[in-house]
């Protein structure tokens, strides 16, 4: 089993971005995902790098509005890319970047991790296959404790889950 933590990334009145951290690792999903790309020399992956710190600050102004994201998990799950604002390569010559989360409302956005994207689905690339169920998982023990009664909004910072 393993612990997931929620930790505040940002925190305003539109909407509340947190990451997650597994197993008391020192660095959240979120901040090794900015260590691996934030000095990228690939002129396409640094665009693609500051759109999506963009739409987070977008998030956190407007609100985790519902058409910011696409979602990329099953039907049932609320796991998304952040954000839809990525330019389309040609896939000989460059990947894009995926950031992604749970968008549990428009003011509540979990961000997990991401990696460069070179296929034309997630599924085909093993790490963004990963990052995207383990999002799944999570959103499920989120679920659960939603039905028990749990307002998410107001108690996220204070929960810690265990996953497989």
């Amino acid at each position: 089993m393993r612990k997931v933590e929620f930790v505040p990334l940002v925190l305003t009145e539109k909407s509340d971005v947190y990451s997650i951290r597994i197993d008391e690792e020192k660095n959240t999903e979120f901040r090794k995902f900015v260590v691996l790309f934030k000095d990228s020399e690939d002129a396409f992956l640094k665009d693609d790098f500051d759109r999506i710190l963009a739409a987070i600050e977008k998030i956190a102004q407007n609100g985790a509005l519902e058409s910011y994201f696409r979602f990329e998990g099953g039907i049932k799950d609320r796991v998304c890319a952040i954000p839809l604002l990525i330019k389309p390569r040609d896939k000989t010559k460059h990947g894009t970047l995926r950031l992604y989360g749970i968008r549990i409302s428009e003011t509540l956005l979990i961000i997990g991790g991401g990696g460069l994207k070179v296929t034309d689905k997630y599924e085909d690339t093993p790490l963004l296959q990963e990052h995207v169920s383990r999002l799944q998982t999570i959103d499920s023990e989120l679920r659960k404790l939603e039905d028990e009664g749990m307002p998410l909004e107001d108690s996220i910072m204070n929960i810690t889950i265990q996953i497989d």
